[in-house]
């Protein structure tokens, strides 16, 4: 069962607490930093229990975790079996940076807070130690796929990985990584004649500081795109050919979002890809 909270604790401060000062500021930053070590520390008690009991060659849990998840009330907590495995993800990215980087403390800093960030940032030190470290300090890319590490492009960018950076940036920059755009090749089947042309309104990339404005969002621009590409099969991909602009239209309404925050208003703005995109 979940622990019961006593509601009367939660009231707003009086006056005399909430008044500007020195003191209000050094609570403020005691109060996220007891957050943010709580949370590390509950990704790492998840990733140790993941640890001791998965079994590496099935990847199952016994029937010994399965009774206790359930019985214990922490099914509650955690919610399904699978983001269980998202906070143990989470864990071991914080595991290898307090452990195997040079500088743990500094590097630990960098690291976002939000389970579904630091999830994405565990698919990356899955993907590579080399590459996750090279995220730590820079925005790496690569002309392709097996391009040796002395070819990555790093120059002039900022780290991939940052205390902000959204679950939906990082999975664009990894999904760029895997498949880097590569020089077009011209077509064997000569789909060349444009056919139509799809639009959506500018108000995708339209927010304030209480969040989204406008009449469309990424979830129906995504959804559109899904019954479009549905049309698109074996048996006419010699006839027809789908190109599309979502991966920068998704990290241009990532950086939209993050500018309209008023936390990060005050923040100087960050050169990112998505400013090339039109």
């Amino acid at each position: 069962m979940r622990t019961k909270m006593d509601a009367s604790t939660y009231k707003i401060p009086g006056d005399n607490v909430i008044t500007l000062s020195d003191e209000l500021a050094r609570e403020i930053k005691s109060r996220f930093q007891k957050d943010r070590d709580n949370r590390f520390k509950l990704f790492l008690l998840s990733y140790g229990i993941r640890q001791k009991y998965l079994d590496p060659f099935t990847n199952e849990y016994p029937k010994e975790f399965h009774d206790w998840y359930d019985a214990s009330g922490v099914r509650e907590l955690f919610g399904k079996l699978g983001n269980f495995t998202k906070y143990a993800s989470a864990g071991e990215v914080v595991e290898f940076v307090a452990t195997k980087t040079r500088k743990p403390a500094e590097e630990l800093a960098k690291l976002p807070v939000s389970l579904r960030a630091l999830y994405e940032v565990s698919l990356i030190l899955k993907l590579d130690e080399d590459v996750f470290k090279t995220c730590l300090r820079f925005t790496p890319t690569r002309k392709t796929l097996d391009a040796p590490k002395h070819e990555w492009r790093t120059k002039g960018t900022d780290p991939l990985i940052h205390p902000d950076v959204s679950s939906l940036e990082l999975a664009s920059w990894r999904k760029r990584w895997e498949s880097p755009e590569q020089k077009k090749e011209e077509d064997k089947y000569r789909r060349t004649v444009k056919l139509l042309t799809v639009t959506v309104s500018e108000d995708i990339f339209s927010f304030d500081a209480s969040g989204k404005t406008g009449v469309v969002d990424l979830e129906q621009v995504q959804g559109l795109l899904n019954q479009i590409e549905a049309l698109f099969t074996k048996s006419n991909e010699k006839q027809f050919k789908l190109e599309t602009q979502i991966d920068k239209i998704s990290e241009k309404y990532v950086s939209a979002k993050e500018k309209a925050d008023p936390a990060n208003a005050l923040k100087s703005p960050k050169k990112s890809r998505a400013d090339d995109y039109k």
